[in-house]
């Protein structure tokens, strides 16, 4: 699903108005110990087994457990991997007026409470502009969008099974017209919203992909006009996405096919069938952005009784003609990232719901990290003045500053999008955009066609180990989680701890900069109670001198990073 929320960053290049929404380093000692290949779960090790700090980086300025060389970025770890709190002794000398932040990240499968610590405010915080907005944005999600995300992951089978042992026939309900295989421009159909409302429409214009497949463009009827949907937008909406190198070439390229032959009697034929992007107003508001795009897999089912009388009969993607021309080039770019972001679920819900079975369908957090990934994969093809990236410039700048006081104790996989404390779009995308980075083009490929496991945690640590073996989940967030919150530089030598800038495959990964004052970290003003499954957690001890000296108490299952910069 994607939604958008607009905001305003100061001096970024990319654009005055951005949204959200819809290794030579860690193998220093015990800090990166990893859970077993092939599993999500820590390891289980006795209570009170805990290593002691250590380096955790090769190169660094980490000279050993109690000596920092007095410039750059150093980096130490000690893990807790018994089962009982347990306090950890920390000495460091050699300091010069850095900064000291110690994270902690709960790499347990349970949630743990957290230890009394002192808490030190940032240097810097968020612009008020920026607050205003997170806290208006941080009311959970459209009841609708998280609806049929639940039918993509789950729903569609239930419905499929219930519609073979009742042998519904088309027949039985009178439809709104014929799948779109069938139209030429000019065309009138109407289309289901998403809320079960029927809009009419015209078909504006068709184009044909390098593979041959027909892309329709329908737009609804009250819509078009010379101040609203005109023909010059409608061509170059539909070009971006279907002319050759345009956003089907890149999401099939990396995936494969939106939709084809399958062996599910309940959907719609797979032969040859044509994509429909389906503009509506979404809400009549007069208003760009807030929900701006969605796939329904409803759609792709024949007409039946019950739910399956609102499918479109149509693969299709459907998306707000307001933020398209009341969004100016900023709604016009944030639609075509979208449009990659929406096609991945169109892909995601083929490959792996439909054929592979739906125990293999990612569970939400993964299902939203998978296609924003694959914006971040596509945004400079998109934009070709490489001004805006979706995960640096939306999803990373959320994660660190989110309604005030970050997604930091946020559980990756715990889905609450845009709730009061945490929003999930920011920590999954963020660390999606991490893991791109780190390990590929070659992960993210493997990761959208892994069959080797069913569970969501347990396919993406079977691909991280894949790609670095004795890596897992674990050690790659707690990577992140020290890379980000401790505000390790882009010009690190420490590699495993940075977001680098990357090219491969016809892509281009701009570098990430957790330094840049484009990021004002915004931490809470209070330490939480329980650190979340899988979130981590930063507290910060501006400009020390000489000797950093304090003893810290770290939950079982969790490892505490401090980094000196």
């Amino acid at each position: 699903m994607r939604a958008s929320r607009l905001k305003s960053i100061a001096g970024h290049a990319a654009a005055l108005m951005l949204f959200a929404s819809l290794a030579a380093c860690g193998g220093g000692g015990g800090g990166d110990s990893a859970p077993a290949a092939g599993t999500g779960a820590p390891v289980n090790v006795p209570s009170g087994s805990v290593q002691a700090l250590q380096p955790a980086c090769t190169g660094c300025s980490a000279v050993d457990a109690s000596t920092y060389s007095g410039s750059g970025t150093g980096v130490w770890q000690a893990d807790n991997i018994g089962t009982s709190p347990t306090n950890v002794p920390l000495s460091i000398n050699g300091l010069r007026g850095q900064k000291v932040t110690l994270v902690f990240t709960n790499e347990s499968s349970a949630n743990q409470t957290m230890p009394g610590i002192a808490l030190t405010q940032s240097m810097t915080v968020a612009h008020s502009l920026l607050q205003s907005e997170s806290a208006a944005s941080a009311q959970g999600e459209d009841p609708t969008l998280a609806a049929i995300r639940q039918f993509n992951y789950k729903g569609w089978a239930d419905l499929a099974s219930a519609a073979k042992s009742q042998a519904v026939m088309r027949s039985q309900v009178a439809v709104p017209s014929s799948p779109s295989a069938s139209y030429s421009v000019n065309a009138q159909r109407d289309f289901y919203y998403s809320d079960l409302s029927l809009r009419h429409t015209t078909l504006e214009e068709q184009a044909t992909t390098q593979d041959g497949t027909t892309i329709n463009l329908w737009v609804e009827n009250t819509e078009l006009g010379t101040t609203q949907m005109t023909p010059a937008l409608i061509h170059t909406l539909l070009m971006s996405y279907a002319q050759p190198g345009g956003i089907y070439d890149m999401v099939t390229g990396v995936g494969g096919k939106l939709y084809g032959p399958n062996s599910q009697t309940v959907l719609i034929d797979g032969t040859n069938q044509p994509i429909d992007l389906v503009v509506l107003n979404f809400n009549h508001d007069g208003k760009a952005f807030g929900t701006i795009g969605y796939f329904w897999g409803l759609n792709d089912f024949k007409k039946g009784t019950g739910q399956s009388a609102y499918s479109n009969e149509s693969i299709s993607l459907y998306l707000d003609s307001e933020t398209l021309y009341l969004g100016g080039a900023s709604g016009f770019q944030q639609m075509l990232t979208t449009m990659a972001h929406e096609s991945t679920h169109m892909q995601n819900f083929y490959r792996r719901a439909v054929l592979m079975g739906s125990q293999y369908a990612f569970e939400p957090w993964l299902e939203e990290m998978s296609a924003m990934m694959m914006e971040d994969w596509t945004s400079f093809n998109i934009d070709p003045t490489h001004a805006f990236n979706a995960i640096r410039d939306v999803r990373f700048y959320d994660f660190m500053t989110y309604n005030n006081h970050g997604s930091y104790n946020c559980g990756l996989t715990n889905w609450t999008p845009f709730a009061t404390d945490c929003e999930s779009y920011s920590v999954s995308g963020s660390f999606g955009g991490f893991l791109n980075r780190q390990l590929g083009l070659a992960f993210y490929k493997a990761l959208l066609t892994n069959k080797g496991q069913t569970d969501s945690l347990a396919i993406l640590n079977d691909v991280i180990n894949q790609i670095r073996p004795g890596s897992s989940v674990q050690q790659e967030l707690r990577h992140f989680s020290a890379a980000a919150e401790g505000l390790i530089p882009a010009t690190t030598n420490v590699a495993q701890y940075a977001f680098p800038a990357r090219s491969e495959g016809g892509f281009t990964l701009p570098a990430i900069d957790p330094t840049s004052s484009e990021y004002p970290r915004a931490l809470p003003a209070a330490v939480p109670a329980v650190l979340m499954s899988l979130g981590s957690f930063p507290v910060v001890r501006p400009a020390v001198t000489g000797t950093y000296t304090e003893t810290v108490r770290v939950p079982p299952g969790t490892t505490l990073s401090v980094i000196i910069d």
